[in-house]
């Protein structure tokens, strides 16, 4: 007679009854990874532990590349020119125009030499990248805890505005290469490459900065990380971040224009 239980197959082991987990992404994959696929990055996040370097590097980096540029880029005697030839154009207003005393005018004129302005572009960087991330990080909490009524902690969008400043990294990289290629200051992934004699301080001249390549595609990959947050569909979210980010493009084109006074 044969023995039943001999015929029976040996037990599995417990790893093929486990399902098999997918090793989460170091932060060097996240980093690369937000420009290919951020919705799996933006997934991960969400139910991962919170993670200061989602957003501390990245700001890090982003100052790092801001400085280089500022030095980078006034260094250049074409680039060096032009602004030289912009400001005394301004100043040369301003005293026609009785807006500015013998006094202040040496005062600017101080402020706009070269090293003066590679140490105040430098901390403006710094300033810049930290100061976008924070602001970012606040705006998509803002929304999704009032607009969308989702629990999410300031702390995971804080880390979706970090890793989406990966993006404004390599725009930053790109619009320096094309200034220096230009040899045109106001040269950018934006509407600024068909403007001739691009005027920063006009009207026309910052909505042709504003619609920049690099920015739209940074917003958008914001929205990813606020409908993975939020739990909503992704046009929802869009919808928010972009109407929220032409409102703050709108404001400061405004600012822009009321200080140039056109």
């Amino acid at each position: 007679m044969i023995d039943m239980e001999e015929q029976q197959p040996p037990p599995l082991p417990d790893s093929h009854l486990k399902p098999h987990r997918r090793p989460r992404m170091t932060l060097a994959a996240r980093l690369l990874n937000v420009f290919a696929v951020p919705g799996e990055v933006f997934g991960e996040l969400k139910g991962g532990p919170v993670a200061i370097s989602n957003w501390l590097i990245p700001a890090l980096i982003g100052a790092v590349i801001g400085v280089l540029s500022v030095l980078i880029l006034l260094s250049q005697p074409a680039i060096q020119r032009q602004f030289k030839e912009r400001q005394n154009k301004f100043i040369e207003e301003r005293v026609k125009a009785g807006q500015l005393t013998p006094q202040e005018r040496e005062v600017v004129e101080w402020l706009t030499r070269t090293t003066v302005l590679k140490a105040l572009g430098s901390a403006g960087a710094v300033i810049g990248s930290f100061g976008s991330v924070v602001w970012w990080g606040f705006v998509l909490w803002f929304l999704a805890r009032v607009l969308f009524r989702a629990q999410v902690a300031f702390s995971k969008t804080l880390e979706v505005a970090g890793l989406s400043m990966m993006i404004n990294v390599l725009g930053g990289i790109v619009a320096m290469l094309l200034i220096i290629n230009f040899e045109r200051s106001g040269a950018a992934p934006s509407l600024a490459l068909l403007v001739k004699d691009l005027d920063a301080v006009r009207k026309g001249g910052l909505v042709a900065i504003a619609a920049n390549v690099f920015s739209i595609w940074v917003v958008g990959v914001r929205s990813i990380g606020l409908a993975k947050l939020a739990g909503v569909p992704y046009l929802r979210a869009a919808w928010a971040v972009f109407t929220f980010w032409l409102l703050e493009q709108c404001l400061l084109i405004l600012i822009g224009a009321g200080q140039s006074g056109t």
